[in-house]
């Protein structure tokens, strides 16, 4: 009897046994498979939160382009004159703004109209003084002169500092190295153009159509137009068409500040001094 007892007992205990390894041994697995899910669904949140991110990315880089395909500066050179004020009516009409690279004795001869083109808001820029390339190119000097003595008046007259600045017919072929040294020295900005309207020997609406036909060439190629007109009765009497055209295609026009990159012709080998070669 106590033999059969002892027997039962032992049974007992492996069976116990083996009930708790079993036990054990699932218990283990299914920590495994918890650990894979978890891994698995970690993974997957690491996985959308990367997409997630290339997305915004791409999307961030595509407003970025569509902000710089849709930038428009529109600049006129060679005021004050009497078109001015036409201009500058258009401007406000169409809630636009624009910079004006003006010319010191015109500053002087017309102050109403730089007092009226900073009160709207616009951007003041200087062009020198004489507009003639042997002047104005003669020697570093006489450069910096010049747009010092202009940027001196627009400060008179209007109690704006500006550094930006526009060299006669542009920065080549005249401008070398060492003018740019000189005026960067000086902290003056040198803006050139990559639409060239050709406003001043066109007639009539021509030159709208002109920089419209560039305009669709540089928003293809992503970069923001920068658009060259003069400040004559011409180019105000057509402008309402072209910025007819620019807030039916949605464009923004923008003034130039201190601190917009600014944008220069490249050389190319052309630059030299004017009195090397005239």
């Amino acid at each position: 009897m106590k033999k059969l007892k002892l027997f039962i007992f032992l049974a007992c205990l492996v069976i116990f046994y083996g009930c708790q390894s079993d036990l054990d041994h699932d218990q283990k697995e299914s920590k495994a498979k918890k650990s894979i899910v978890t891994s698995q669904h970690t993974e997957s949140e690491l996985n959308n939160k990367k997409s997630m991110k290339q997305k915004t990315e791409s999307e961030k880089s595509e407003a970025d382009k569509e902000n710089i395909e849709k930038t428009v500066y529109l600049t006129f050179d060679d005021g004050p004159t009497s078109a001015t004020t036409d201009i500058l009516d258009t401007l406000h009409q169409f809630d636009a703004e624009a910079t004006f690279f003006m010319l010191e004795p015109s500053m002087k001869e017309l102050p109403e109209a730089v007092d009226k083109i900073v009160e709207e808001g616009h951007a003041a820029g200087l062009h020198g003084v004489t507009h003639d390339i042997y002047h104005f190119y003669k020697s570093e000097q006489s450069a910096l002169e010049e747009m010092t003595t202009a940027q001196e008046t627009l400060k008179q007259i209007a109690d704006v500092q500006s550094n930006l600045i526009r060299t006669p017919y542009g920065s080549v072929p005249y401008l070398t190295e060492s003018y740019r040294e000189v005026l960067d020295s000086n902290g003056f900005k040198v803006w050139d153009w990559n639409i060239d309207s050709d406003d001043w020997s066109l007639s009539g609406d021509q030159y709208v159509d002109t920089v419209i036909g560039q305009i669709e060439e540089l928003v293809n190629a992503g970069e923001a137009p920068i658009i060259l007109m003069h400040d004559k009765q011409n180019t105000a009497d057509h402008l309402s068409k072209l910025l007819t055209y620019l807030a039916e295609h949605g464009f923004q026009t923008k003034k130039i500040e201190e601190n917009t990159q600014p944008y220069n012709f490249n050389c190319y080998q052309r630059c030299h001094r004017l009195s090397t070669k005239e």
